[in-house]
């Protein structure tokens, strides 16, 4: 739409090392194929609809975002919306009192919980009454009922994957844009290609991706933004595939991991899988994710101890250690490494100075030893 309002950046740089960064959790982890998505041309009222926020000029869009996300979350679980506070979430952010949220912080603080509109108001607020606001402990112990432990980085931005993610689990999707003003309209458009996304004047913003559909015969993902019902298509946009593949630069999404330990014996009558067997002969090591080739950062490696990989993450999930609704993919990362540590620690394969150094980073000639003796074939 013509003569919107200008709305400050929100969503920030990550700041953090590439050792830092190598901690998220990724979704190449987690899901070994995307599931192929049903693209189909969807009529303008089909389109899926959640409350629609309104930022008013402040740098909170990535809290409105994720406190979207968690209103959708909760309304698959009890198909009834809840609202919740974007306030909460903004004044924990590391970079308080500057303007805009880094997605770690957003992370971070959703692990803890966030609390309800109803206790600390977001709409219409500027980034002074929003930090102004108070939020007693008590409401944010009233948060805490609705954490959700993990959010997973979506490293191969694609408009397939992300439409995957919403077809797969229903979920609302945060997704990264950086663009000019005058191109974010109702259908936003490129029209400067060599647009920098680090230079001060680029707008870069969050949004919920929360529908896809084929538009003029396009791909295209239909979003929320947090500039309230009187901008866009009645605070929807359409970001075809061309602008998405141009500007996309983040996107990610919540999840609940659920563990089981298969390891302990199972109510009757519905006993678990069978006990998993596999001969480690090799160590295995942890891989980076190579964000800018969307694959692991030493390929070779990876393939090589894929099928190993794999034998690991079944056992880890058999004995409750890696989530149960997370595939083996073969992939090691932040993931297996955090349910690595945990078996070595749970099984002392190695003093604790060693296991603190290592992250659950390697298993080695220690680590091997556990596991055949446990599971060797």
């Amino acid at each position: 739409m013509e003569n919107e309002q200008i709305f400050q950046s929100g969503a920030n740089l990550d700041a953090r090392s590439d050792e830092e960064k190598n901690q998220d959790f990724k979704f190449e982890e987690t899901v070994a194929a995307t599931n192929s998505v049903n693209w189909a041309e969807k009529p303008r009222e089909q389109w899926r609809r959640f409350p629609i926020f309104n930022q008013d000029g402040s740098g909170s869009c990535v809290a409105q975002t994720e406190a979207k996300e968690l209103g959708i979350m909760r309304w698959l679980k009890d198909n009834i919306y809840v609202h919740f506070s974007a306030t909460d979430i903004y004044q924990r952010r590391a970079n308080r009192p500057a303007g805009g949220m880094a997605a770690v912080d957003a992370r971070n603080i959703v692990r803890i919980g966030a609390t309800l509109e109803v206790l600390a108001p977001s709409q219409d607020m500027t980034d002074q009454q929003m930090d102004s606001a108070a939020v007693e402990d008590y409401k944010r112990e009233v948060g805490g009922v609705f954490a959700v432990p993990n959010f997973v980085e979506i490293s191969q931005r694609t408009i397939d994957a992300i439409a995957s993610v919403i077809q797969t689990t229903q979920k609302g999707v945060m997704v990264w844009f950086y663009f000019e003003h005058r191109e974010w309209t109702d259908v936003p458009q490129v029209m400067n290609p060599n647009l920098d996304l680090r230079a001060p004047a680029t707008s870069r913003h969050s949004v919920c991706a929360v529908d896809f559909t084929l538009y003029q015969g396009k791909k295209a993902l239909i979003i929320e933004d947090s500039w309230g019902p009187g901008h866009g298509i009645g605070g929807q946009r359409v970001i075809t595939e061309d602008f998405f593949n141009a500007r996309c630069w983040y996107a990610g999404y919540l999840v609940n991991f659920r563990f089981e330990d298969q390891a302990q014996p199972q109510p009757q009558p519905s006993p678990g899988p069978g006990k998993p067997r596999h001969t480690f002969t090799k160590p295995l090591e942890f891989i980076p994710w190579d964000s800018a080739r969307n694959r692991p950062a030493n390929l070779p490696l990876h393939e090589n101890q894929k099928a190993d990989v794999v034998a690991l993450q079944n056992i880890l999930r058999y004995e409750g250690r890696f989530p149960a609704n997370v595939a083996s993919t073969g992939y090691y990362g932040s993931i297996t490494a955090k349910a690595v540590d945990n078996f070595q620690r749970a099984h002392q394969v190695a003093p604790l100075s060693e296991l603190d150094s290592l992250r659950g980073r390697r298993v080695g000639p220690k680590t091997t030893k556990a596991l055949n003796q446990r599971y060797s074939l």
